[in-house]
């Protein structure tokens, strides 16, 4: 599904989809990440502009979160 027309998802989606993402393939995980990226409002490339800083792994993680639950609290 193209980015911008997938439906947004209460944070505790997004939670599951980082927390779940240790347990599958590198593909796989890459593909949660940048799902649950979209779901919080990032695009792919502010996702790849965020890596590309060298920003930590976590710190993009906390990120996504902050912001999924920001957007949850306006909705």
């Amino acid at each position: 599904m193209p980015t911008g027309t997938q439906p947004r998802y209460p944070i505790e989606n997004v939670l599951t989809v980082l927390h779940e993402s240790h347990c599958v393939s590198a593909y796989e995980a890459v593909e949660r990440l940048v799902y649950a990226a979209d779901a919080a409002g990032f695009n792919g490339e502010a996702l790849l502009a965020m890596i590309d800083t060298g920003i930590a792994f976590e710190a993009v993680l906390e990120l996504i979160a902050s912001k999924a639950k920001c957007l949850q609290k306006v909705a």
